[in-house]
């Protein structure tokens, strides 16, 4: 008797990635207003929705991207609770976060945020190694080092035509904080830990802001276990509170400290895709290009495509290293700790470190045309040999299934699912490859 493939539920974007890595996919129904911010209320009508349709289909796995399927369902047994929908079917659930944890929700209070990130039903994708330190030691349970990757799709591999005429260079994106022209109102007091942690990593890149703030100077003690709840929800608001000057030093460091060098440097030979770099830097752009063809032609045929992540990230990547290689586009991209797992350096991209270095690179992969090239080829064969959502989702699946969070397969049609889904705690799990490892804090020195 043949196996029957796995059953996954998930979005319209993960679709095809799911089918191309051999398994079914059934996409989720649409709620009346999907929005990754929707609040308690919103999520418990669309459990109403989603679970009739998990049930119909027999689903095994639901995977999303920033909790859009995250919703819940009233109890069958006690009057007036409610649990996750895919918890009381006992199917496992994993969001792949392409932002922090912290900015998804929104529309909830944080004590209700918090709260259901501490459920052990719930599996996070983390794509940033230092985002899943924290999380891992505040207590989060079913934590998953899951890098983004490129959506599958019909890439053209021929050779890379010759640029179009304009600009040489090109960024695609927005402004990666309004900060400076916006009305927030900030304390020197709530301001000083993030300065603090700038100031400290820009003598020690290598230490993550909770190392920073818990072990090196000692500001707070994280969430415990022992903590009552609502403390523990405190705690959490307060550090990632404290944090906020930092990422916005992040967002300056890493990318529109770089968007402005260069419109003042290189003028119209250096190309803004985005929205928002008038309004809040001053910066002429052409519009974002929202036909994601038209896009990914133009990576193609731009000769440099300048990466820059947001102020969120502090290790990981962003999609844009895997769609520009994808491809087949030239990446010149701003270093971040975890690139090296994912490209050579010099072999199937380029990075900078600073403006300096940033005009010359530049400069360079102008005056040799055929080594840009064979650059961007290398790096798009390397994207779609390992970095499509398809191989992010056949890791994940043997990954569940090597921690007994899923089952192996079974023969059709004999067919049982478990009863409870319960997330083995990080420190019994081993740490696997970086497409699916649970997240352990590193050691504090």
């Amino acid at each position: 008797m043949s196996l029957r493939p796995l059953r996954i539920a998930t979005t319209n974007q993960l679709a095809h990635s799911v089918r191309k890595a051999g398994f079914d996919a059934y996409v989720l129904p649409d709620p009346p207003a999907p929005d990754i911010q929707r609040g308690m209320h919103r999520r418990l009508n669309d459990g109403e929705i989603y679970r009739p349709f998990l049930e119909k289909h027999d689903i095994e796995l639901v995977v999303d991207f920033n909790t859009g399927a995250l919703t819940f369902s009233r109890s069958e047994t006690n009057e007036g609770q409610t649990a996750l929908t895919t918890a009381q079917l006992g199917i496992p659930y994993v969001s792949c976060l392409l932002d922090p944890i912290t900015s998804v929700m929104r529309e909830m209070r944080w004590d209700q945020r918090w709260h259901i990130l501490e459920n052990p039903n719930w599996f996070k994708g983390i794509s940033d190694q230092a985002h899943g330190e924290e999380l891992a030691r505040m207590g989060i349970p079913g934590l998953l080092n899951l890098p983004i990757a490129a959506g599958d799709d019909d890439f053209d591999t021929r050779p890379l035509p010759a640029p179009d005429p304009g600009p040489v260079v090109s960024f695609m994106g927005h402004p990666a904080t309004t900060f400076f022209r916006s009305n927030i109102a900030k304390t020197p007091n709530e301001l000083y830990p993030g300065i603090l942690a700038a100031a400290v990593q820009a003598d020690m890149p290598d230490l993550p802001f909770h190392k920073i703030y818990y072990d090196l100077y000692h500001q707070a003690d994280p969430p415990a276990t022992t903590d009552d709840p609502m403390v523990r929800a405190k705690k959490s608001g307060e550090y990632f509170d404290a944090k906020f000057m930092y990422n916005l030093f992040l967002a300056v460091k890493q990318r529109d400290r770089f968007a402005c060098f260069l419109k003042a440097k290189l003028g119209d030979n250096f190309e803004l895709i985005g929205d928002f770099w008038k309004r809040d830097l001053g910066l002429e752009h052409t519009p974002r290009i929202w036909d994601m063809k038209l896009l990914h032609e133009r990576m193609r045929k731009v000769p440099i495509c300048l990466n820059l992540t947001k102020g969120c990230a502090e290790t990981g990547l962003n999609l844009r290293h895997f769609e520009i290689t994808a491809h087949g586009g030239f990446m010149l991209t701003y270093p971040m700790a975890e690139l090296e797992s994912s490209f050579v350096v010099g072999q199937e991209c380029d990075v900078f470190h600073n403006e300096e270095e940033l005009l010359e690179k530049i400069a360079y992969y102008l005056e040799h045309p055929k080594e840009r090239t064979e650059i961007a080829l290398a790096g798009q064969r390397r994207t779609l040999s390992e970095h499509l959502g398809s191989h992010r989702i056949g890791s994940l699946v043997a990954m569940l299934r090597q921690q007994g969070i899923l089952s192996a397969p079974v023969s059709s049609p004999s067919y049982a699912r478990k009863e409870a889904i319960s997330a083995p705690r990080l420190d019994q799990l081993s740490r696997g490859r970086s497409g699916g490892a649970m997240f352990a804090p590193r050691n504090s020195g």
